[in-house]
């Protein structure tokens, strides 16, 4: 991998199937040591596991496996060839360099190294940090062995308690079963492969633009919105052809519950309800709103115990 975070295409798709295998593991025996094997070698991709080869088969033959008296590689001895070494590539068992993969992942979506890659599964799940899509704050994280019902099951525990399921999306390694429970949230699910463009062999972004549109944040969504309308975690809110951006995870979560009591055409909501679901310890909208830098009183009315979206 260079500077850039390039990995060709072929790389990628041989990196993602050694991910989808229960250990993230492989023997060199099994596949065919090629230009996206040494590829991933050399990016440091996959790394060997201590070598207890002892023996090669060629042709439907064992050979035993001795050191080279150089103490590089192996070799075995072929009555018809003689002394014939092994590369050390050639043997052995590979495992993948989980977090080198998914900054190379964060470093394609632009995600700031200073968002720490996070295990919210045992070595299924992880959230690699938040991007901006338009004016949309979009939690990315990344799942593998995504075919597997198990894992989705895996997987609906964990957000089960992750904060910023409203606005999520989850990368896979390869397209996810339709046989799992559904996700809190209901984040988009989409394979890596997906996203790329069919003439990319050379990966170095992610495409963002067309991730912004299978979320509902693209301009062609943008044009078809109705003039009030509020992002699915609750931080964008428009009233009227009115943009108002809510960046506190406490204010999205009032916003989004306010929006849906006004769309299901339900007047007025409890206010204690509404700052409990919203998880928050104030007892009062004018406490839970305090250091909001948004104008949020032009759009949510509150009196009486009760609290409303102000749409007119």
């Amino acid at each position: 991998m260079s500077a850039t975070g390039t990995l060709s295409r072929g790389a990628l798709a041989l990196l993602l199937r050694i991910t989808g295998t229960p250990k993230q593991e492989v023997d060199a025996e099994d596949l065919s040591i090629n230009a996206d094997f040494k590829e991933l070698i050399n990016a440091r991709m996959i790394h060997p596991l201590q070598n207890s080869a002892t023996s090669l088969n060629v042709d439907d033959q064992d050979y035993e496996l001795l050191p080279c008296p150089s103490g590089s590689g192996f070799r075995y001895f072929s009555s018809g060839a003689g002394w014939v070494n092994v590369p050390t590539t050639s043997i052995g068992r590979y495992q993948v360099s989980s977090n080198r993969f998914l900054q190379c992942v964060q470093q394609w979506l632009d995600i700031s190294s200073h968002q720490p890659v996070t295990e919210l599964a045992g070595d299924i799940l992880w959230d690699l940090g938040d991007i901006w899509l338009g004016k949309s704050r979009v939690a990315v994280l990344f799942c593998r062995r995504a075919y597997l019902a198990q894992t989705i099951s895996t997987v609906k525990l964990a957000f089960g308690s992750f904060a910023r399921r409203r606005s999520a999306v989850i990368l896979t390694d390869r397209a996810i079963s339709q046989n799992g429970p559904p996700i809190p949230g209901e984040p988009l699910c989409i394979a890596i492969h997906d996203l790329l463009l069919p003439d990319q062999q050379c990966i170095s972004a992610i495409d963002k633009d067309l991730l912004a549109e299978l979320l509902g944040y693209g301009r062609s969504h943008q044009a078809n919105r109705p003039p009030t309308w509020c992002s699915e975690d609750g931080g964008e809110l428009v009233v009227n052809g009115e943009q108002y951006i809510f960046t506190g995870l406490t204010h999205k979560r009032i916003i989004r519950q306010l929006f849906e009591a006004w769309e299901s055409g339900q007047e007025k909501l409890r206010t204690a309800a509404v700052l409990e679901n919203a998880e928050s310890k104030a007892s009062a909208f004018s406490q839970a709103f305090s250091g909001c830098k948004t104008q949020w009183k032009n759009v949510v009315g509150y009196g009486n115990g009760n609290c409303w979206l102000k749409t007119e």
